[in-house]
């Protein structure tokens, strides 16, 4: 029976074309199958350059860069790497630095320091300073903190949230130690 109803049905024929095989040999092939291949040159170049480059060493010593410092690495971004729609592709609206962050990461002891303040500090307690701790290693992956908004999410919200942690002026004092962290990879200083 199946055999019956396959004989009566008519072949369909269809007229596929590949553009990526219609491609000549020697032709680059159009940005929308570019593959990711700007984004793979960007992580590699973080990556090979984090110790010879003083742009991307300072980002991950957590050093403030300079407005000669922000232009480098959009030149390496949007002309050297590639183009600015590629970048705008890749990356949207990230800040070169952040992106630099994301990659490269920060380094342990500048994240430390960054932070010294506060591990240093006799009056804090143990869960406290466990926080402090959890926020430099989260910074030490990640680069930085987006927003307070992330410190109420895992792994921060438990034992017990920032909020209720940290008395106000001690919240705001490591606020603005995690926004500077932040600052020093977007804003160029004079």
């Amino acid at each position: 029976m199946i055999r019956s109803i396959l004989a009566r049905q008519k072949p369909v024929y269809t007229a596929l074309a590949d553009p990526v095989l219609e491609q000549t040999e020697g032709k680059t092939l159009d940005s929308g199958y570019d593959f990711g291949e700007y984004r793979e040159r960007v992580n590699r170049y973080i990556m090979e350059h984090r110790s010879d480059t003083l742009v991307i060493h300072k980002l991950t010593q957590n050093i403030p860069l300079s407005r000669g410092n922000y232009t480098e690495l959009e030149h390496i971004f949007t002309c050297e790497l590639g183009s600015k729609e590629d970048y705008a592709r890749e990356f949207r609206d990230t800040p070169f630095g952040l992106l630099v962050r994301k990659v490269a990461k920060l380094d342990h002891d500048a994240a430390m320091q960054a932070f010294s303040k506060f591990i240093n500090d006799e009056l804090l307690n143990a869960k406290q300073i466990a926080f402090v701790q959890k926020i430099i290693h989260y910074i030490e992956q990640n680069g930085y903190v987006e927003s307070k908004a992330v410190l109420i999410k895992p792994p921060f919200d438990q034992p017990i949230l920032f909020t209720r942690l940290f008395d106000g002026k001690t919240g705001s004092e490591l606020m603005e130690t995690i926004n500077s962290v932040k600052e020093n990879a977007i804003h160029a200083t004079a």
